[in-house]
């Protein structure tokens, strides 16, 4: 299978999995859409940019987008208090997708259990998440607290995630691809560097998700190679300064902070993310949206695991046939 192929096909699973999830009720025509990335991680970015594409697919109005700390002034707003109207529960609640459920990054899964608890009577669609926890007990309470709500849909991004979810969760569990690949490949080459400068990159992580046991070089066949995180991530980057700024605010309010974030971050991020994997000949990676963004560019890659297999898990599911790709397996000798 090609790379566009595979984009096509992951494009059209999303499509064929959540448009009967969103239509079954026949009633939902205005939405919002919670918890946006307003952060120096392209990843989450790539993941907001698609999910705003396939929105627009749905056909339904989008009445706010906000992150989880600019949510309250826009949202309270919109869905509880309506002029002239009771607490609209036809709004659906789209909460972003990534690699944040369970206890490793807890600002996000506090947030989606606050909305969950908030919003009793509206339908919500978890997008699709890798699931983690560290702490098993934890998974028996938030499964506790997301039962009280009948109108839950949780997006398993891998197979992995979709048998944790099923065997501890009693709401609606479906298997979806990463919304990145709801991106336009021809929006993503307008950023693209047409010179290659001949050189390999290691795109390698710096935070916890990283496995830091591994000597990722002995896997690499280049002596000589570039070693980096998302660029946004390792220097002082403006943009992210001014937004983290605009939330930071008390004087300036929230929905300064979201139009800055929607009208200027996410373009600087996402032609940031391109012009960095489209100028290497060579790319290693232990972020999993480095190898989303290379399939969306039709670029060859070499893949590794992160710290509790989330790439491994996501590769098998949607990716294991794309010839151009390989999944290097540290845990195994003799490689």
């Amino acid at each position: 299978m090609t790379f566009n192929e595979k984009a096509t096909q992951l494009s059209q699973k999303i499509d064929e999995q959540l448009l009967p999830i969103i239509n079954k009720s026949g009633k939902v025509k205005e939405c919002v859409y919670l918890d946006l990335p307003y952060y120096t991680n392209i990843g989450d970015t790539l993941i907001w940019r698609g999910t705003e594409h396939f929105l627009k697919r749905t056909g339904l109005r989008c009445l706010c987008k906000a992150s989880y700390q600019t949510y309250s002034e826009c949202t309270m707003k919109k869905i509880t208090w309506r002029r002239n109207t009771p607490p609209c529960k036809k709004i659906l609640i789209f909460l972003h997708g990534g690699g944040n459920f369970g206890d490793l990054w807890e600002n996000h899964q506090n947030f989606r259990k606050e909305i969950i608890q908030n919003y009793p009577d509206n339908q919500i669609i978890i997008l699709p998440q890798t699931v983690f926890y560290n702490d098993e007990s934890k998974i028996k309470a938030d499964a506790e607290l997301f039962a009280k709500h009948k109108n839950v849909t949780i997006c398993a991004r891998d197979k992995k995630s979709y048998q944790i979810l099923k065997d501890n969760f009693q709401n609606e569990i479906i298997l979806v691809p990463d919304m990145a690949f709801c991106i336009p490949q021809k929006e993503l080459r307008k950023y693209t560097i047409s010179e290659i400068s001949g050189s390999t990159l290691l795109l390698k992580r710096t935070d916890q998700e990283l496995d830091n046991s591994i000597n990722y070089s002995q896997y690499i066949s280049q002596k000589q190679f570039d070693t980096h995180d998302w660029i946004t991530m390792e220097k002082n980057y403006r943009v992210a300064n001014i937004l983290y700024r605009l939330i930071g605010s008390r004087k300036i309010p929230n929905f300064i902070a979201d139009l800055f974030a929607q009208k200027i971050s996410q373009k600087t991020m996402i032609r940031e993310g391109v012009k960095q994997i489209s100028e290497y000949e060579s790319i290693y990676s232990t972020r999993l949206h480095a190898a989303i963004l290379s399939v969306l560019l039709e670029k060859p890659f070499v893949f590794f695991d992160n710290s509790y297999g989330k790439n491994s898990s996501f590769y098998e599911t949607w990716l294991n046939d794309l010839e151009e790709v390989k999944f290097i397996d540290t845990t195994k000798k003799g490689i």
